[in-house]
């Protein structure tokens, strides 16, 4: 009887319910809380679909901008009059007229400036040069090898970029990136914003890999205004002639230089001896902190990045999108919490966000983002923020009509792909499952609430109040009952919350698996739990470095308070993603097929469409969505001419990389470049065998090799292995007869952990691979190496398919090749020229042996050695064979079929 009554009190509605409590049920109920998604209702973004058409369109084709002029005047009139007559077909005049508008703007869009008169004057020697600062860092100490030499030197380094106006007194205009250095015991002088400079340097061309699926650094550089490189001692330099009128993209510029030297400050400074080493910031804390912060990642090493990167983490190290986000949704909660209005709320929001933008360098990420929560506030000003899709719409319709290059940067499409998931997806997703129970449990022990909800929801709320009830003496003991109701719904909305955090984080991770196989080439396996642990703890994690590095600016000692919070938190982040990292890490996959990112693409748009239709053609898109995705992992063919010996020399600078695809299909890696100088040039953000050598295997759609050979263990030729090891999990490695050196134990056991087959091969080793004859002329079986890695070491093999053959000889010189000129039958129609074209190499004797009829020499542009050789180009001219180079040409890729040999159109 008891529970009857506390059933009857609860469910009863009250007679003085307010009116507007009116029960709405069944489909009526489902349409009022779930908008279907239509181009009618959201014409933004089918004119954002338009414009990226129209856009894309002009990235494959050349029109005429006349052209498009004239062809606008029809679907705009068309517009016009449904404007004014009736709106049943405005649609299509729409569509097309965006398409001629994304058309246009992508063919009169203003491109970088060549700079070719600068370029040109980059030939090696030294040039008088005036110009500018326009953008400067902090001076640095770095550790570096001079060229020719083993030894460390320990420097000051101070990187600024200048607006040059001219060159040997004569006007030349355009940008230069110079790198000042200095001993530790000479003061580099101080600059400022719009100091201007006179200078004693060499220009060199920014290094440019030409191999297909490999990042444009020079064009890069060419968007930020710089076309050429230098680098110039201090007493190069004369003294800067103060000036102090620089932009004020260089002084915001400046006063983030200046945030970065103050946080990373705080990992030199001395501790308390009493303080914890949890709550402590050393120096490899400052580089991921100055990330986050100001969005500075010159002090970002490799190693402390690996581990966000294969856990799909990166973005919360460094400022994206996110931080923006965090950051307004933290000063509208705070704004909302003083009281203040809607209005208002959106204004300082949007002030002080914007100015944090400002102060991390305002990149293009950042930018995006900003965009975004400045069209969210307005949308929210105009009590219009649930609807996500229109705003997407207008979003991208002003950032592509501001930059319509912009349409292909992997981040503009990855910030589109995340508003999708989360506004097309993840929104009714929620609204058809935990979103109606969340929103249940406002309000618990107002009864008059149920009245307004469907049955199931109110039914819901009473059995809530009932359950609480009972379960009161356990919740609350000598407490009032009615109580704990709204205690019962507060633990519920928690978990609630959590299922919400679930979804969002499984379907971002689904979507976003499109771009990073595409553009990474890794699928994160571990993402999804290690974000559900990280992005709440960013929520906290950067507001207290923001404050940190404000009190860095404003009283540096007194940093230290904030900091011991900002290091137990930011320590708490990186065991979490060591953690994770250490157990599956990420897959490395191949660029996937046009035809399979098309599928996955037309399903997302599907999948965003139906889920606002029904249930069924919900589930059964989002199913169809996951196994587009799933195909991303599913290996395809690897492009290469079937029944052919394809031998490919890439271009890695001053080094050697070869890629073999055997008549059957085998792959097959010859050397894998690095870096010159030994073991300290391998240091940096940069990493030969990953940012250039997979790349390439990507695009050719490689995610497995079949074997690597390391010719001699040089760094300029093992430096890059490391990572291909790493990458694609090659089944053996074929080595000669190497020296035990530090490096290549490294690298014997980096192929141990990964289960490689290690085979050690000698000269008159003879066998078959891949349909193809392999024949070992070098070392010989009773060589015996140095203490040290030479060029002799080079373990040099002779491949031939039937009638036609080629000859990859490493770095062996002349005493090498005078043993392999005296074996029978050396002759090859390809030779791999040896050591670069050094003249210590390919010996006339041995050339005669070879007689090859082409030649393909790996070298750097504009490299220190000089290489190849005016000599060596001779002996090759000479004797008539027809040399390619890979600093000129680029990557060379020759084609064996048996019986001829044909090269790359």
């Amino acid at each position: 009887m008891a529970t009857q009554a506390v059933y009857n009190s609860h469910a009863r509605p009250q007679a003085h319910r307010p009116r507007a409590a009116v029960r709405v049920t069944g489909r009526a109920a489902r349409i009022a809380i779930l908008e279907r998604l239509s181009f009618r209702a959201q014409p933004a973004l089918l004119a954002a679909t338009a414009l990226s058409a129209g856009i894309a369109t002009t990235h494959l084709y050349w029109i005429a901008p006349s052209l498009l002029l004239i062809a606008g005047i029809v679907p705009l009139m068309t517009l016009c009059w449904c404007a004014r007559n009736t709106s049943r077909i405005v649609l299509l005049p729409l569509f097309v007229t965006f398409v001629l508008i994304g058309a246009l703007l992508g063919e009169v869009q203003p491109h970088p400036q060549a700079q070719s008169a600068l370029v040109h004057l980059a030939d090696g020697d030294k040039h008088l040069i005036t110009g500018e600062i326009v953008r400067y860092g902090a001076v640095r100490t770095i550790e570096s090898q001079r060229p020719f030499s083993n030894e460390p030197v320990q420097e000051q380094q101070l990187s600024l970029q200048l607006a040059v106006s001219s060159i040997d007194t004569k006007p030349v205009t355009g940008g230069l990136r110079l790198a000042i250095y200095a001993p530790m015991d000479i003061q580099i002088a101080g600059v400022r914003c719009g100091d201007r400079m006179t200078l004693n340097a060499a220009l060199k061309e920014p290094q440019r890999y030409r191999d297909p699926g490999v990042w444009d650094g020079r064009a890069w550089l060419l968007g930020q205004g710089v076309g050429v490189l230098a680098a110039a001692g201090a007493t190069d330099i004369l003294l800067p002639v103060p000036d102090r009128h620089g932009s004020a993209a260089c002084w915001i510029h400046a006063l983030q230089t200046r945030a970065s030297e103050r946080l990373v400050a705080l990992g030199t400074t001395a501790k308390p001896h009493w303080l914890p080493s949890a709550m402590t910031i050393t120096e490899g804390d400052t580089g991921m902190i100055t990330a986050m912060v100001t969005g500075d990642r010159s002090y970002l090493e490799r190693s402390e990045r690996i581990g966000f990167e294969r856990t799909g983490a990166f973005h919360v190290l460094v400022v994206s999108g996110l931080h923006v986000g965090l950051i307004a949704a933290l000063l509208l909660a705070i704004t909302k919490k003083f009281g203040c209005s809607r209005g208002w709320s959106g204004l300082v929001t949007a002030l002080l966000a914007t100015l944090y933008a400002i102060f991390t360098g305002f990149g293009e990420p950042v930018q995006r983002a900003l965009a975004m929560v400045l069209l969210y506030l307005a949308a929210r000003a105009c009590y219009r923020e649930r609807h996500a899709m229109q705003a997407l719409g207008v979003a991208a319709l002003l950032l592509l009509a501001w930059q319509p290059s912009a349409l292909f940067d992997a981040g503009l499409q990855m910030t589109i792909l995340t508003v999708v998931a989360t506004g097309g997806l993840v929104a009714p997703l929620i609204e058809r499952s935990v979103g109606p129970y969340l929103k249940a449990t406002r309000q618990i022990n107002t009864v008059a609430v149920d009245a307004g909800m469907p049955p199931r929801l109110a039914q819901f709320r009473v059995m809530l109040r009932l359950f609480a009830w009972h379960l009161a003496p356990l919740l609350l003991p000598r407490r009032n009952r009615r109580q704990s109701a709204p205690l019962l719904a507060a633990g519920l909305r928690f978990l609630l919350r959590l299922c919400e955090l679930l979804l969002m984080s499984i379907t971002v991770e689904i979507v976003m698996a499109i771009p990073m196989a595409l553009y990474f080439h890794r699928i994160t396996v571990l993402a999804l739990p290690v974000n559900l642990l990280l992005i709440p703890g960013l929520a906290l994690l950067l507001p207290v470095a923001v404050l940190t590095a404000m009190v860095a600016l404003v009283i540096p000692h007194f940093a230290i308070v904030p900091g011991m919070l900002l290091a137990l938190l930011l320590h708490a982040a990186v065991g979490i993603v060591h953690h994770f990292s250490q157990q599956i890490g990420d897959v490395r996959v191949a660029t996937p097929s046009a035809w399979i990112t098309a599928l996955a693409l037309l399903l997302l748009a599907g999948s965003v469409w139906a889920m606002r239709r029904n249930r069924v053609a919900a589930g059964i898109c989002a199913a169809a969505a996951s196994a587009a995705v799933i195909l991303l992992l599913w290996p395809h063919a690897v492009l290469a001419r079937p029944h052919v010996l394809e031998i490919s020399a890439l271009d890695v600078g001053q080094g050697d990389a070869l890629l073999v695809v055997t008549p059957d299909g085998r792959t097959m890696m010859v050397d894998c470049g690095g870096p010159t100088g030994g073991d300290l040039a391998q240091h940096g953000n940069f990493e030969i065998g990953e940012d250039v050598v997979s790349p390439v295997l990507w695009s050719r759609g490689i995610s497995h090799l079949d074997a690597v050979v390391l010719s001699h263990a040089h760094s300029d030729h093992m430096g890059g292995m490391f990572a291909v090891l790493s990458n694609f999990h090659p089944r053996e490695l074929w080595v000669g007869n190497n020296p035990p050196t530090f490096q290549y134990l490294a690298l014997l056991a980096e192929a141990d952990r990964l289960h490689v087959t290690v085979r050690k091969f000698h000269a008159e080793d003879t066998f078959s691979y891949g349909g193809m004859d392999v024949r070992v002329l070098a070392p010989s079986a009773d060589y015996m190496p140095g203490p040290a890695a030479r060029n002799d070491d080079s373990l040099v093999l002779r491949i031939a398919l039937r009638h036609t053959s080629a000859l990859l000889e490493g770095d062996a010189e002349a005493p090498s090749e005078a043993q392999m000129a005296l074996l029978p039958s050396i002759h090859a129609d390809l030779l791999k020229v040896g050591h670069h074209g050094s003249k210590t190499s390919t010996t006339a004797p041995f050339l005669a042996a070879v007689s090859p009829e082409y030649a393909v020499v790996s070298v750097g542009l504009h490299n220190l050695y000089h290489h190849p050789r005016f000599e060596t180009l001779e002996h090759l001219q000479g004797a008539g064979v027809r040399t390619w180079r890979t600093d000129l040409d680029g990557m060379s890729t020759f084609y064996l079929d048996g019986e001829h040999v044909t090269t790359s159109p």
